[in-house]
């Protein structure tokens, strides 16, 4: 009985919640890590494919500035949605097992969609900055070199609350982030070559 109850104790505080589903005081952002995370390393690596695609096929900034922001906003609402409705969910099947409430879902809602749009202009601010008869292929590399940064940064900054491999967490989302960019690159020049995208 006592073992049961050490267990279920230690289980607790590693959750967060104690026996009676009551929160332990842990950081905002520890608690919410996988919004954060997650909508940062999405944001980054959808609007970047998609950004670089948009330029290669449409070669004009202001297009690609005004197709990507209704991009992230539209994505932003959408992730936004799915992480609430997948935490009302999660937290109905917790609290018919007796084991108290997940984290609130507006709270980390909120989280994931602030995230996603923060995260969405990092590759958009070249052509933001742009000139109307600027060549996209400067203003792709420095899009492309300014989304591997952040994703470089952000692995680093997610290694101190998940505890894994510095190397391997950098790695991990660089590596996702530059194929992203390739296929949306290879798409666009594919349409391009075939006349389906040309404007």
């Amino acid at each position: 009985m006592y073992g049961d109850l050490i267990k279920h104790n230690d289980k607790s505080k590693e959750s967060g919640y104690t026996k009676f589903g009551m929160r332990h005081h842990v950081p905002l952002a520890r608690s919410y890590i996988r919004e954060i995370v997650f909508g940062l390393e999405d944001s980054l690596v959808s609007t970047v494919g998609a950004v670089t695609g948009m330029a290669a096929g449409f070669t004009y900034p202001p297009l690609v500035v005004f197709a990507g922001t209704v991009l992230i906003v539209a994505e932003a609402f959408s992730m936004a949605a799915g992480s609430y409705l997948s935490s009302k969910v999660a937290g109905a099947v917790v609290h018919a097992e007796g084991e108290g409430d997940l984290l609130h879902p507006v709270l980390g809602a909120g989280i994931m969609g602030i995230s996603y749009i923060v995260a969405g202009f990092v590759p958009i601010l070249p052509y933001i900055f742009a000139g109307d008869e600027d060549r996209w292929q400067p203003l792709a590399s420095v899009s492309i070199g300014l989304t591997l940064l952040s994703l470089l940064l952000l692995g680093v900054w997610s290694v101190r609350y998940t505890k894994r491999s510095l190397w391997k967490s950098v790695l991990e989302m660089v590596l996702v982030g530059g194929i992203a960019i390739a296929l949306g690159y290879a798409v666009a020049r594919l349409l391009t070559s075939l006349h389906l995208l040309s404007l």
